[in-house]
């Protein structure tokens, strides 16, 4: 809902849209993309600095844990913050011994070693896809909001080429095959692949 009125309030300022258009088309395409939809009722990499950097984020950001959205989820945001919360308490007080929690629960141990090594593998993989992807000769804005649009499963990216008015179709052969594996792992959610190339998993 942030995200939502801060692109409106943008479009209504900075780009001329009568209030009610700003609204429906900054609601629609930022759920579109946390919810990982594909849709696009405007072209949002065209809306400016703010507008670009918010949908940067969200193409990342993902929905509800639980859902069938691709992205990070909120859930492994809320389990990070509170991990920050905790890792600073300890600093103002290191005799202090301090629980995380979520919802008023405890977070289990196992829990947060998992969110950790999630975020690790995410970023790591969005990394390796978008060198990849530059080595294709693709420029900066492709590569990288291919690699994250791709591990994310949102579907439009930014940039002319495969933002929200574009499409995949002018990519070489080997970065389509190369961000199909990406929307693969992100489906996956990255580990359950990353599990198939270690020899223990396969001799039990």
């Amino acid at each position: 809902m942030i995200s939502s009125l801060l692109v409106a309030g943008w479009l209504w300022l900075k780009n001329d849209y009568a209030i009610l258009d700003a609204l429906r088309v900054s609601m629609f395409n930022i759920v579109s993309v946390v919810t990982t939809t594909g849709y696009g009722l405007d072209d949002f990499t065209a809306w400016g600095a703010l507008p670009s950097t918010i949908f940067a984020f969200l193409l990342m950001a993902g929905a509800c844990s639980g859902s069938t959205s691709g992205g990070i989820k909120v859930f492994r945001f809320q389990i990070a913050m509170a991990l920050l919360k905790k890792q600073l308490l300890n600093l103002i007080h290191p005799s202090g011994i301090f629980i995380q929690r979520y919802n008023k629960r405890p977070v289990n141990e196992e829990i947060i070693r998992s969110v950790v090594a999630f975020g690790l593998t995410f970023f790591i993989t969005i990394v390796v896809l978008a060198g990849a992807l530059s080595a294709m000769g693709l420029d900066s804005v492709t590569s990288i909001s291919g690699a994250v649009t791709a591990v994310a499963n949102v579907g439009p990216g930014m940039g002319s080429i495969i933002g929200p008015t574009g499409n995949f179709a002018p990519l070489p052969d080997a970065a389509k095959w190369l961000l199909s594996f990406g929307m693969l792992m992100g489906r996956l959610e990255i580990l359950t692949i990353l599990v198939l190339f270690f020899p223990a998993f396969w001799r039990h």
